[in-house]
């Protein structure tokens, strides 16, 4: 090659190929393969792929802040027949027209055991078939919309409701001594161009695998501190759960009520409510419970008995295999296909009254022997020039 032709080869593999045999590895390292936080709750089972590789990872470490099962192997776990149990304990204020719901993702075979009971008159239970990320129709956020600064009026008395990321912080500076006090404070004092620099946390990331779920749990009740919402009908709160859900309810009735149920021990001595829920296929099933009642908060408790498959880890090494801790470290075969299931075990009659997530984080250990290679190619590239 002569003349231009010659310039542009000459940088390309003195310049533009060097860059990029340097910025890949680093690339790679930092972004691809970087390090991953999942978050997981009781019962969840997922597979990890995001931030691995058999060719650029010699090692993948998970680690939580609670402890889990892990397991290394090709495809899917098969489930077998043996089943656990899942008790969950669960009380709740619902207003007029609040809803609270708690789902879960149930295999085909699972059974659903629930006793529930109100305080007072007009509490409801619709069961209904969903997706993961469960689609309430816009129900929960059309009632509470408010300003960041709302003035009401009960009676005599009138209450500013403020939302405190709305204030404003401002930071003075005392003339005399140099002491940092809150504006307002003290008089005479000047206020300072002073900010701390807000602190990224790390993405937390949803699994992208999902072999098994644990409780989904939401509803607009735990807003109803905001203030009073807007006055609809009965009919047309309950009509519009109807219209939302048409086909996929599976049940719809009344709650027995007394004045006695204030707890969840009140359903373990009596009989009450009692739905048996045999489960035909996989999928996420969700249990809503709302108030109907226009005079009263309406206080519901229930208990669920969960009698779920597990998943069974047949043939599988003591090395790849990883029980009851809260780090581990496995080894990965180059070209290897085989991925890492983490279970999140639930224990036989846990009572569980809080939504527990755990933070899982997925390392990739990069392998030395391949990201050598760009570093080495540099090196020799230039060598090659330099005799050119």
């Amino acid at each position: 090659m002569q003349g231009s032709q010659r310039v542009v080869m000459f940088c390309l593999l003195t310049t533009v190929l060097p860059a990029i045999l340097i910025i890949s590895p680093l690339y790679l390292r930092n972004i691809r393969y970087a390090d991953v936080m999942y978050k997981v709750s009781d019962s969840d089972v997922i597979q990890i792929h995001k931030g691995q590789s058999s060719i650029f990872c010699e090692k993948h470490s998970i680690k939580m802040n609670s402890s889990f099962n892990a397991f290394q192997m090709k495809g899917k776990p098969k489930l077998a027949s043996k089943k656990r149990h899942i008790r969950l304990r669960k009380s709740m204020t619902l207003p007029d027209d609040t809803l609270e719901y708690w789902g879960f993702y149930l295999f085909a075979g699972s059974t659903v055991e629930l006793k529930a009971c109100s305080r007072y008159d007009g509490s409801k239970i619709l069961v209904v078939k969903g997706d993961k990320i469960f689609d309430t129709c816009g129900i929960l956020e059309s009632k509470y919309k408010r300003d960041p600064l709302v003035v009401e009026n009960h009676g005599h008395v009138s209450v500013t409701l403020e939302n405190p990321k709305d204030k404003k912080r401002e930071i003075i500076e005392d003339n005399y001594n140099n002491n940092k006090l809150w504006l307002g404070d003290i008089p005479g004092s000047k206020v300072i161009t002073k900010h701390k620099r807000d602190v990224v946390p790390p993405p937390l990331h949803n699994p992208n695998t999902v072999l098994d779920a644990g409780v989904n749990h939401g509803g607009n009740a735990l807003n109803n501190s905001i203030g009073p919402a807007e006055d609809k009908s009965v009919s047309s709160f309950e009509s519009g759960l109807y219209e939302c859900y048409n086909d996929n309810i599976l049940m719809n009735d009344f709650f027995p009520y007394s004045i006695q149920c204030n707890n969840t021990k009140y359903l373990e001595d009596i009989k009450t409510l009692k739905v048996v829920h045999e489960v035909m296929s996989d999928g996420y099933y969700y249990y809503i419970f709302y108030s109907d009642n226009d005079f009263v908060n309406n206080d519901i408790h229930a208990i669920f008995d969960i009698f779920k498959p597990t998943f069974q880890y047949s043939n599988i090494s003591n090395s790849k295999m990883c029980l009851n801790r809260t780090e581990c470290v496995f080894a990965v075969e180059m070209f290897s296909d085989e991925l890492v299931i983490v279970e999140v075990p639930t224990k036989d009659g846990l009572n569980n009254n809080d939504d527990n997530v755990f933070i899982l984080t997925s390392v990739c250990h990069p392998r030395v022997s391949v990201y050598i290679f760009f570093p080495v190619s540099v090196l020799l590239l230039i060598l090659v020039f330099a005799f050119l």
